[in-house]
């Protein structure tokens, strides 16, 4: 018994396997070395298919590729099919579903051939948006895919044989290939602008005279009105500004000021509103945010102590990296 057990699991390894090789490999490396192929002959016959300089086109007589050429453009093959692995994957996936829900062949044919299609026309364009490709890569890529997904990809959907009822196999099919279309095309969907961040944190430290916040390009008059409003005294030290997700311009919708009037000694999360302006003070070891505001981005400032052991300063983390600074006039760090 316990021989035909493992005699059953290591048939079952071996048919996923092959179904892996011959979905996410094979597609891949079909889509990366035609591509390849196609963008090697089209420069035999004069066509220059990547470089945007002086840019895609005639711009030359038929020859027999050189062994550089030739070298140059299967280095490509590697690249295309990294890109393209992503979606073969899905591929393999889609597979498994399409055999447990015993799909007739002529379907695994056509939603094969459609979404390998899809699938090439965008890895490639991923791929060739660092290249410079021209029209021809990706156009290929979606004939080569179209190929693959007609008459390969149903050789490695092996369908379960005891059959689930119909309703089950249709529900599973046309979920599992609406998932996958729209896994491919949601890139391409619009999507909700991110609002641009502009972040200044300056220190400042003891002393007699009041702090004049002289309005800049880099804030809207409201938050600097908001920073003059505090009547700070004492010596400003600069720190960090920047803008953070911005589209376009300059300047941020959202503005965040952050004033400490002592040194930045452990981790601080800041929130951020959700539209307009907020200035956090840092005293006492409280972050206190001015003015007030209950609507917040989804977004969060991070403030920690610098990296420097010889001066005072911080470290700034909006997305995922942190930016360490100290700060100007350089302030030594007391220990």
């Amino acid at each position: 018994m316990a021989e035909a057990e493992r005699n059953g699991t290591m048939k079952i390894l071996k048919r996923l396997a092959s179904q892996f090789a011959g979905t996410a490999l094979l597609f891949s490396a079909s889509v990366g070395l035609g591509v390849s192929l196609v963008l090697l002959f089209s420069s035999s016959l004069g066509y220059l298919p990547y470089s945007d300089r002086p840019g895609p086109g005639w711009w030359g007589r038929v020859h027999w590729p050189s062994w550089p050429e030739i070298g140059t453009y299967l280095g490509f093959a590697p690249w295309f099919a990294y890109f393209c692995l992503y979606f073969g994957i899905g591929l393999f996936a889609l597979g498994l579903v399409l055999g447990f829900a015993s799909a007739p062949k002529w379907l695994n044919r056509v939603l094969g051939g459609l979404i390998s299609a899809l699938a090439a026309g965008l890895a490639v364009s991923a791929a060739g948006w660092y290249l410079a490709l021209a029209a021809i890569g990706p156009d290929s890529a979606l004939v080569i895919g179209l190929i693959y997904g007609v008459l390969a990809f149903p050789r490695f959907v092996f369908s379960r044989g005891q059959k689930l009822p119909s309703w089950i196999r249709v529900l599973m099919i046309a979920t599992a290939s609406s998932l996958f279309v729209l896994w491919i095309v949601w890139p391409l969907l619009p999507k909700r602008p991110v609002p641009g961040i502009s972040i200044l944190v300056n220190r400042v430290t003891p002393g007699p005279v009041h702090i004049d916040w002289k309005p800049t390009g880099y804030f809207r008059t409201e938050t600097w009105d908001e920073l003059n409003n505090l009547h700070l005294k004492g010596e400003l030290h600069g720190g960090v500004q920047s803008t953070q997700a911005l589209a376009s311009g300059d300047r941020g919708e959202i503005e965040v000021a952050v004033i400490a009037l002592q040194p930045i000694d452990h981790e601080y999360r800041l929130a951020i509103p959700a539209a307009g302006h907020v200035v956090y003070v840092l005293e006492n070891g409280q972050m206190e945010p001015h003015p007030q505001f209950t609507k917040k981005d989804k977004r969060t400032i991070t403030l920690r102590p610098g990296a420097d052991p010889k001066w005072d300063g911080g470290q700034v983390k909006v997305g995922d990296k942190f930016d360490p600074f100290t700060w100007y006039p350089a302030i030594p760090r007391v220990r």
